[in-house]
């Protein structure tokens, strides 16, 4: 699914993210997709560091204090945070054996 990031703050100002992405604007030209990213399953969350979509955010910690500010408008304090990141953390199962391997592609066609 598709959601906007900063629905009550900037996204931008709270990861301190170099650059300002416009999301699916970017490709879509459409007003209501202005800072709309595509969402990622939550499942093994806490083995993707770094998170958002510019890997502006280094640990889910860090990352879930910053969904509570600028999704929710709310600073979550540092218990109800590592709750969260405690419940996230049970989401992780095992990788596939290929997870991390990097696919064979076909030898590149030179033009003579």
């Amino acid at each position: 699914m598709f959601q906007k990031f900063g629905l009550v703050e900037e996204y931008w100002k709270a990861t301190a993210s170099p650059e300002i992405d416009k999301g699916r604007f970017g490709f879509t030209k459409n007003p209501a997709d202005l800072y709309v990213f595509k969402v990622p399953s939550l499942r093994n969350v806490a083995m993707t560091a770094p998170y958002f979509h510019d890997g502006s955010v280094a640990t889910l910690h860090e990352a879930v204090k910053v969904m509570g500010r600028v999704q929710l408008g709310l600073i979550l304090p540092d218990a109800e945070v590592g709750e969260i990141v405690a419940f996230l953390r049970m989401l992780t199962g095992p990788l596939p054996e290929n997870f991390a391997t990097a696919p064979t592609l076909p030898p590149l066609k030179r033009d003579p």
